[in-house]
C-alpha cells in the first residue's frame, strides 16, 4: 500500500520561539497581578471593619504612642473614609490584575496582541511618569520611569525584529 504524504505543517500552528527577555516581564506581570488582587481583597474586606479601631490595635500591638502626631492625623483621615469607596477601589484594582494576568499570558505564550498591549498600557503612561519625575523629582519615580521606557523599547524592538524578517520574504518572493 502506498503512503500517503504528509501535509506540510502549518506555519501559524507551529510553536513559537520562547524569548527569556519577554518571559521574565511576563512573570513580573503576573507578580504585580497577585499583589494588586491581594490588594483587592484588602478593600472589600475593609468595607465592613471599622478602621479606627483597627489602627488603634495596630498601635499597640506595634507599640506605637497612640498620642503621636502620624498616627491621630491617620486615625482622623482613616475615620472619614467612606465605604463605598473601598468598593470602588477593590473593583479598580480586580480590573487592573485582570489586565497585568493577561498581558502576563499573553507575554508567557508570546502572542502578539500581547506586545501590543504592553506596549499601548505601558506607553500610554510614559508621559506623565516623566511628568512627575521632573515636577517632584526622586531617584525612584526616575528609576521606575527608565525600567518602563527599557521595558516598552524591547517590546517595541521584539516586534518590529518579528516584522523585519517577514518583509524581507515577501520582497524576495515578489522577485
Amino acid at each position: 500500500m502506498p503512503e500517503k504524504p504528509t501535509p506540510p505543517p502549518d506555519p501559524g500552528s507551529a510553536p513559537k520561539k520562547k524569548d527569556p527577555g519577554l518571559e521574565l516581564i511576563a512573570v513580573v506581570k503576573m507578580v504585580k497581578g497577585v499583589l494588586i488582587t491581594g490588594l483587592a481583597v484588602g478593600f472589600f474586606r475593609a468595607i465592613n471593619e471599622d478602621l479606627g479601631e483597627m489602627v488603634r490595635v495596630w498601635t499597640a500591638r506595634l507599640r506605637i504612642d497612640p498620642e503621636n502626631h502620624l498616627i491621630r492625623l491617620l486615625l482622623e483621615k482613616v475615620t472619614n473614609i467612606n465605604p463605598r469607596s473601598f468598593h470602588t477601589f477593590g473593583v479598580i484594582s480586580l480590573i487592573y490584575a485582570a489586565e497585568l494576568y493577561l498581558e502576563g499570558l499573553g507575554l508567557w505564550f508570546n502572542q502578539a496582541w500581547a506586545k501590543y498591549l504592553l506596549v499601548v498600557a505601558t506607553g500610554v503612561w510614559i508621559p506623565e511618569e516623566g511628568y512627575a519625575s521632573f515636577r517632584h523629582f526622586s531617584w525612584s519615580r526616575v528609576s521606575l520611569l527608565l525600567i518602563n521606557l527599557a521595558v516598552l523599547l524591547y517590546v517595541i524592538w521584539v516586534l518590529c525584529r518579528k516584522k523585519a524578517p517577514a518583509a524581507g520574504r515577501s520582497e524576495s518572493e515578489k522577485s
